[in-house]
């Protein structure tokens, strides 16, 4: 396998590595604002997606080093950088879009776990403020005493 082909593969994965990024972007400008679940969810589909592509593309690429005597993983994209110039630019950029999709998914994950943290401490806020009428609803939209719902006792 030759360096073009290489080239090739590594502008793929950049190519890739670049729409991930983007829904990364997408995924925090939804969590800044209010947002659907249904958007969420939408977008977690197309990160996923996108992982997936990145993963196969990694794959190829790694195949392509061994083949040309490198390493496989960051060892061998190092390596390859001495081959040419054009690839030396493309693997250094590969690496600073990595590693900034890597701090915007952390920045997400943190967002994603502070909304639940919140929702948890308002639900038991909520069941603390009033123990006396401590009512849920059931999937229909009715109520019934969360104390029947612990013994058992479900009466819709």
């Amino acid at each position: 396998m030759s360096s073009t082909t290489l080239h090739q593969l590594i502008q793929t994965e950049f190519d890739l590595m670049q729409q991930f990024f983007f829904s990364l972007e997408k995924e925090n400008e939804l969590l800044l604002s209010s947002y659907s679940n249904d958007d969420l969810y939408d977008l977690t589909e197309l990160k996923n997606h996108y992982a997936d592509q990145l993963a196969h593309a990694a794959t190829e690429r790694d195949a392509a080093l061994s083949s040309l005597g490198l390493s496989t993983g960051r060892d061998g994209l190092i390596a390859a950088q001495a081959l040419s110039e054009p690839l030396h630019g493309l693997v250094q950029s590969l690496f600073d879009l990595a590693e900034k999709a890597r701090l915007l998914n952390e920045e997400n994950g943190l967002l994603i776990h502070t909304y639940l943290e919140y929702s948890v401490q308002a639900l038991e806020a909520l069941g603390q403020a009033n123990p006396a009428n401590n009512e849920v609803y059931d999937a229909k939209g009715k109520t019934y005493a969360a104390t029947r719902l612990k013994r058992g006792i479900v009466r819709v």
